[in-house]
């Protein structure tokens, strides 16, 4: 009796050894000595959360390519690699920090180049897309040496917001005052606070437009920004599509996933009165799928739209390119002709009549569900399309670019007044402009700590957010 009462404390006991066993041999193996990470030469390089690129195109003093020549990388983390066909070459780096790229000198005194030597500065962080793009045809600085600015992603020379663009400039002011350093830095902050905006305003305008005809807060909007971008990689670099074509087939695929999604789940669901709050689970719910299925279909690597490295240009205070600027007057152009849609337009007033009370269009004759039929395609399409846009504005898109964004577009919403289009592009500016301008004075980590803190002081102050109604409870 005694034996067979003992058996189960044994075999007890023997499991409690055996994950006591297996719990030591993974803390010794976590505590294995760590590597140090070493620069990677790779034929073409996109910035992400944990990497930084250095690269560039060697030309000659004509802008023809040089190829084959040895470029070598030092400083934080080194490597070599050698110019293609094209006179391409890249880095990926690991660490943050001051990198040296040279070339033969020999080589820069027969093609005419301006430098040998450059120099960039790396900085990234959790979020950040960082580039470093040297051009040896540039001018040189007074000691023989050139500096290449590292093209930082929404944020100026030195921090980086999800708005990254691919700005270069040789560095002529070596010798600019500290004052003036921070007063460029302080435009070019706004400017990047500006572009982000616009764009994070294309995303949450469709989403208020959701919530505002069907009071459902879609969780599952971000997606919809992922499947944009990572249909412009699929039309740039698997179909080799022109860019322009690129987007509209992104934009037409994001308009058709809104269709289908409305007409598989969401009314079927309105038709059953299944509550919004049901229904939030359920997006909750498609973004998980939807997030592994694009991991499942295009990896876990950022996924570069385009691969030609622009070169930048000064406007004013500010580094910027021409890419960054046809994207913002994308954003600007369709935010317009989305306010023309719904103040100027027959639907577009059966939409706003539709936010403001349903029963109320319905029993005026208005087709409720057809309204919001065109109003999940109108969504779905602006998030693709600002999809496409900030993939080239970051250099790449993700699996779960849309799922990081998700958390400011809410903000946004909530800041300029649910079911107001309007207030989403203005709580979108203010997000914007406030997390980058912020990285001023505290570290980049903490930015978006910054943008939510006015979120929450302004629903103290309104509740309703900044264009909301107030709506009597009770």
């Amino acid at each position: 009796m005694t034996a067979v009462t003992n058996q189960p404390r044994r075999r007890l006991m023997g499991i409690s050894l055996g994950c006591v066993l297996f719990s030591l041999l993974m803390m010794l193996s976590m505590m294995r000595p760590v590597t140090a990470l070493a620069a990677e030469a790779v034929p073409v390089c996109n910035p992400t959360a944990t990497n930084g690129c250095v690269n560039g195109i060697l030309q000659d003093a004509g802008k023809k390519p040089i190829s084959g020549v040895k470029v070598t990388l030092s400083g934080t983390e080194s490597a070599t690699t050698t110019t293609d066909e094209t006179g391409k070459w890249a880095f990926s780096v690991q660490a943050d920090g001051t990198y040296d790229v040279d070339i033969d000198k020999s080589v820069a005194a027969q093609h005419g180049l301006k430098a040998s030597h450059m120099q960039v500065e790396i900085q990234k962080d959790s979020f950040s897309k960082q580039r470093g793009v040297v051009r040896f045809d540039q001018a040189s600085s007074p000691s023989g040496g050139s500096s290449a600015s590292s093209s930082p992603a929404p944020s100026g020379s030195d921090s980086s917001s999800p708005s990254g663009s691919d700005s270069s400039a040789s560095a002529g002011n070596a010798g600019s005052s500290p004052g003036s350093n921070f007063g460029a830095r302080v435009w070019q902050q706004l400017y990047s606070g500006i572009i982000f905006g616009l764009m994070l305003g294309l995303m949450s305008v469709g989403m208020n437009l959701v919530y505002g005809t069907t009071g459902l807060s879609s969780f599952s909007h971000g997606e919809q920004v992922s499947l944009g971008g990572l249909m412009a990689y699929v039309g740039t670099q698997m179909l080799h599509m022109p860019i322009w074509a690129s987007a509209i087939f992104a934009i037409a695929v994001g308009a058709l996933s809104g269709l289908v999604q409305n007409e598989l789940v969401w009314a079927p669901l309105r038709r059953r009165h299944i509550g919004t709050t049901q229904q939030l689970i359920v997006t909750i719910g498609l973004s998980m799928v939807l997030q592994y299925v694009y991991q499942f279909f295009f990896g876990g690597n950022v996924k570069g739209i385009t691969i030609s490295v622009e070169q930048g240009f000064k406007l004013g205070p500010i580094i910027t390119d021409s890419a960054t600027l046809i994207s913002a007057g994308i954003c600007i152009l369709v935010i317009i002709a989305m306010t023309l849609f719904l103040y100027r337009t027959r639907l577009g007033r059966a939409t706003r009549a539709v936010s403001d009370n349903s029963a109320l269009a319905a029993a005026s004759g208005i087709n409720v569900e057809q309204v919001v039929r065109i109003v999940w395609i109108i969504s779905c399409a602006l998030a693709a399309l600002s999809g496409v846009l900030l993939g080239i504005y970051l250099n790449g898109v993700s699996w779960n670019t849309g799922a990081v964004l998700l958390l400011l577009m809410f903000s946004a919403v909530t800041l300029g007044g649910l079911g107001t289009a309007n207030g989403a592009l203005v709580g979108s500016l203010i997000i914007g402009i406030v997390a980058d301008m912020s990285s001023l004075i505290i570290p980049n980590d903490m930015r978006y700590a910054s943008a939510l803190a006015i979120l929450i002081i302004v629903l103290l102050i309104r509740p309703q957010g900044i264009f909301g109604k107030v709506q009597r409870v009770g």
